[in-house]
């Protein structure tokens, strides 16, 4: 689950970058902070149950993913007690970011 939360925004990315690529126009720029707020909404859905579903009783890490030699690295993904915070107000604040440009 944790790896959502870094797959979410990247493939918004890459769709605002699609739509960039058809020029730049008043629709165009709608179109493209629709699809930012939709990613930022869906990655805060996604902290969210995450935030539900965390152990506040257990001190090690949970949601972890591990990913051994993806080209010369280790990838190794886990949520603690003080992150799970951090990453709840990180994708609380980007939507009203958003939403205030």
């Amino acid at each position: 689950m944790s790896l959502l939360l870094l797959l979410i925004p990247l493939i918004g990315i890459s769709l605002v970058t699609i739509e960039t690529n058809y020029g730049l126009s008043i629709v165009n720029n709608i179109k493209i902070k629709s699809i930012a707020l939709t990613t930022s909404i869906i990655n805060l859905i996604v902290s969210l149950i995450m935030f539900i579903l965390f152990d506040f009783s257990s001190k090690q890490f949970q949601f972890i993913e591990e990913h051994y030699q993806v080209s010369y690295f280790d990838i190794y993904l886990g949520v603690d007690g003080l992150s799970i915070y951090f990453i709840l107000l990180t994708t609380i604040i980007m939507p009203i970011a958003i939403l205030s440009n």
